[in-house]
Order: structure tokens, then C-alpha cells, then sequence
């Protein structure tokens, strides 16, 4: 048996592994090699019955959840594996039925998990004597309109809760459960089963189901206006987020005591141009940095906000709106901020790439390093100028040639996450792989293994094969 390594949990995901090796492997691995090796697109029959027999349980679920374990092959006499099936088109509907008809709650609820596709087990179960399995239902991703409304009027505060949360709940429903918490009043919630009459007063349920509905998406409009004023900071918060208030809610909620509250308004593209501008005057630092993230971000204002906010490299996303002058406005500014957002657009004109390629600051350099539009010889000199500072961008460019990723790689200066990129780089060679499988950093040896550009050859050496016909 072969036991877990880090190289073998990286082969195990080679898309490259021949059939003969995958077969060998399939056959001899241990048990957490077996969870690797399930995750495999494309696995034979036989290579899925060498998983089953020495995979843990929880894999074996995951296989016949995906359809590759065939049914005469699924024990019927673990009806946690039998449950794993009931998503599937090809489960008998008695199988269905036995399982809504046990005795194990956990077995039910799992059950509208795997087999709630189906509207009538959702119907069927919602009348389940337990408050999980219910629970369950009113949370499904699948939960048809009336039978929502039906558990809408439910007598437990815990299944109304389960439908405030649900995206698939109809907005006519969440609204009245954001009004009050929806009719005819609760009777029990989680409390009363701890006390022989009930806790009387459910107030606190309430006011939890009724952020639950203000947080769901799928809430209307009307009726929020009423929150802002909420003595709830998390109340606040939500709403400031959302792109459906007035103009006089969001006013109060843009000058809110608390910068979470003025943080979740600064990033909502609905606030209006007005709010985003006195927003980013404001004291709190995670505030203003959070009108750099809105959409709605005046060109202006981007312009007085770049040199003072942390940029980090990912692309803002009035930048990824840019229009094309704008863009070429900005690659140009004398700025080097300005310069370097411009250089993380993935579809900038070729000619703002060559302009930006030779630019000399580091901040622009290192934001661009990743673009696939640079040539091998524009990467060259970009390593070259930067030196080891510019490597992990540079590793992880779809065009970074070969040599460059050897010669990045065996430089005492470039570090392990790096090694990681190249290691799992398309154009690295068997050369810059074999040193990377002898690296002493378990993830780095992991990545060189889980490369389809691996040589045969070595793929047979990690799994111990002697030869490969």
C-alpha cells in the first residue's frame, strides 16, 4: 500500500497520469490517497471499485453522489451510503420513501439535503414531527413558493428563521417575516424545550428572524427605510450595504456613529456620487479605503484617492470600468499609483503594455509582471531591472518561458510560494521539476508532482513502479 506523501497527493490530481499508472495507483493507495484520487475526473469503473474498497466512508458518499459508483454496487445496508444516492436520477423511489420513513432524524435531514430535488419529499418531509428536518425543508435552495408560504404561518420560530435565510423564499413572504416576524404569532422556539411551559416570550427570536430577512437578498425594498435608526450596529451594517434604500437612508446611514456602518455605505455603488465624496473625507481609514472599492468612484476622485489608500494588487473596480481614454489618461499620469492600478487592467491596449513595461517604478512593475499580453523578452527585462521583488508576479504569467523560470527558481532569493507558481507553470521543464521534487518544502514538491508536464518517467518513480511499458 502506498502510503500519504505530499508528492503522491500532488500525482493524484496529475490530469497527465497515464491510465496504466492511474490504475496501479488507484489499486494501492491509502486511505487519504483515496480522497485525492476521488476528486479525478474520469475514472473508470474498475478504478472506482479499487477507491471503494479502501476509501474512508465519507469518499465513498462523495463518489456515489457523483453517479460514478454504479447501484448494485452501493451496500444496502448502510443507509448512509444509500442516502448519498437519493440526489441521483437513476435511485429507485422506493429507496426515497424507506429513508423518509426512518427512524434517524439525522438520516431524514440529510435526506432533503441529497434528495431534495424532489418537490414531493420536500412536501412530504415538511410535515416531519422533527424541527430539523423541517428546518431542512424551509431552508432548501429548492423550496417551492407555497409550500414557503404554508411553512411561513409555521408555529416554531426556528422554520420561519430557516425561511428569513433562504434566498429561494418568495419576497412577498420574507416581507411580512421582516415585519413582524409573520402571523399567526410564534408559539415555541428553541427555549421553550428547555423549560416544562414554554419561555413566553419570544421578543429576542423575533428581532433575530427579522435581521435574517433583512440580510436575505431576495427582501424587497419596501419596509427597509424603517431600520436605520436601529440601535443594532449589524442592522445598520447590512442595510448600508444594500442598493435599494432612499436617498434620505442612506444620508443617515453615510454619517452613522460607528465606521463599520459608514465602511459598508462607502463601498455601495447606490449611495450616489454626493455620499461617496464626503465618505472619502472621512476620519476612519478602512472608510476611505472602502470608497476606493466602489464601482460608482468618480474618475476625479480616484485621481486625489490613489496615493493615500493602500492599493493592493488586485484590480479596483472603477479601473476595470475605465474607458479606453481613461485608461490612457491614467498609464501616462505622472503619479505612480495612478500608473500602477492602470497596470493591473487584464485587457489594457497593447500599446499601454509596452508603455507601462518600461516604466521604472517597482509598484507599476510588479502590478503588470502578471499580464499576458508581455512578451518573453519584455519579461526578461523586466526581471532583470527588478530583480527577486518582481518574481512571484512574474511566475505566475501564462507566458513566462522557460529559462526564465529556471533561472528564477534555482536563485537562493526566491521564495517557497514562488517555487509553488513555478512548479505548476505550463512552460516549466522536467529539469526545473526534478528540483523542485527534491525541494525540501512539502508544497513545493506537491505542486511539481500535480504538473501535467511531469515526465512519465518520474511519475512512475514516485508511485515505486520500477517500469512503465
Amino acid at each position: 500500500m502506498l502510503d500519504y506523501s505530499p508528492e503522491l497527493s500532488g500525482l493524484a490530481g496529475n490530469p497527465g497520469l497515464p491510465q496504466q499508472l492511474l490504475d496501479h495507483f488507484t489499486a494501492v493507495a491509502d486511505e487519504d490517497l483515496c480522497e485525492d484520487l476521488a476528486q479525478r475526473d474520469g475514472l473508470t469503473l474498475q478504478q472506482v471499485r479499487n477507491l471503494a474498497v479502501r476509501c474512508s466512508p465519507w469518499t465513498l458518499r462523495g463518489l456515489i453522489a457523483d453517479g460514478v459508483v454504479p447501484l448494485q454496487d452501493i451496500p444496502q445496508d448502510d443507509p448512509w451510503l444509500v442516502v448519498a444516492a437519493t440526489g441521483r436520477t437513476d435511485v429507485p423511489a422506493s429507496w426515497i420513501r424507506d429513508l423518509a420513513r426512518g427512524t434517524d432524524v439525522s438520516l431524514r435531514i440529510e435526506l432533503v439535503e441529497f434528495g431534495g430535488h424532489s418537490e414531493e419529499l420536500l412536501y412530504l418531509l415538511s410535515g416531519d414531527s422533527h424541527t430539523g428536518v423541517v428546518c431542512a425543508v424551509a431552508e432548501h435552495a429548492g423550496l417551492p413558493a407555497d409550500l414557503a408560504r404554508r411553512l411561513a404561518a409555521h408555529p416554531d420560530l426556528r422554520i420561519r428563521d430557516a425561511l428569513a435565510r433562504n434566498a429561494a423564499t418568495p419576497p412577498d413572504v420574507l416581507a411580512v417575516l421582516l415585519a413582524d416576524g409573520g402571523s399567526p404569532p410564534v408559539e415555541r422556539c428553541n427555549r421553550c424545550e428547555d423549560l416544562a411551559e414554554g419561555c413566553g416570550d419570544h421578543e429576542a427570536g423575533v428581532q433575530r428572524l427579522r435581521m435574517a430577512a433583512l440580510q436575505n437578498p431576495s427582501t424587497p425594498a419596501a419596509g427597509l427605510d424603517r431600520f436605520p435608526g436601529s440601535p443594532d450596529i449589524w442592522v445598520r451594517a447590512t442595510l448600508a450595504g444594500r442598493p435599494e434604500l432612499s436617498d434620505d437612508a442612506y444620508r443617515r446611514l453615510a454619517a452613522d456613529r460607528d465606521s463599520r456602518v459608514r465602511r459598508e455605505a462607502a463601498a455601495n455603488p447606490a449611495v450616489g456620487e454626493a455620499l461617496i465624496r464626503a465618505l472619502a473625507a472621512d476620519p476612519d481609514r478602512s472608510v476611505r479605503n472602502a470608497v476606493a472599492a466602489n464601482p460608482a468612484l468618480p474618475m476625479s476622485l480616484l485621481k486625489q484617492l490613489a496615493p493615500a489608500v493602500r492599493m493592493g494588487t488586485e484590480l479596483w473596480p472603477r479601473i476595470a470600468a475605465a474607458s479606453p481614454e481613461e485608461l490612457h489618461d491614467l498609464a501616462h499620469s505622472t503619479t505612480a499609483q495612478l500608473r500602477a492600478l492602470v497596470a493591473t487592467h487584464p485587457d489594457l491596449p497593447i500599446d499601454l503594455v509596452t508603455t507601462l513595461a518600461g516604466d521604472p517604478d517597482p509598484s507599476v512593475a510588479k502590478r503588470l509582471a502578471r499580464h499576458p499580453a508581455l512578451t518573453p523578452h519584455r519579461l526578461h527585462a523586466l526581471a532583470e531591472r527588478h530583480g527577486p521583488t518582481l518574481y512571484p508576479a512574474l511566475a505566475r504569467n501564462p507566458n513566462c518561458p522557460p529559462d526564465l523560470l529556471h533561472a528564477m527558481a534555482v536563485t537562493t532569493a526566491t521564495t517557497h510560494d514562488t517555487l509553488v507558481e513555478m512548479a505548476k507553470h505550463r512552460s516549466v521543464t522536467p529539469e526545473t521539476l526534478q528540483l523542485c521534487l527534491d525541494h525540501p518544502y512539502e508544497r513545493v514538491r506537491a505542486a511539481a508532482a500535480g504538473n501535467p508536464s511531469l515526465p512519465v518517467p518520474a511519475m512512475a518513480r514516485l508511485l515505486g513502479v520500477a517500469m512503465v511499458p
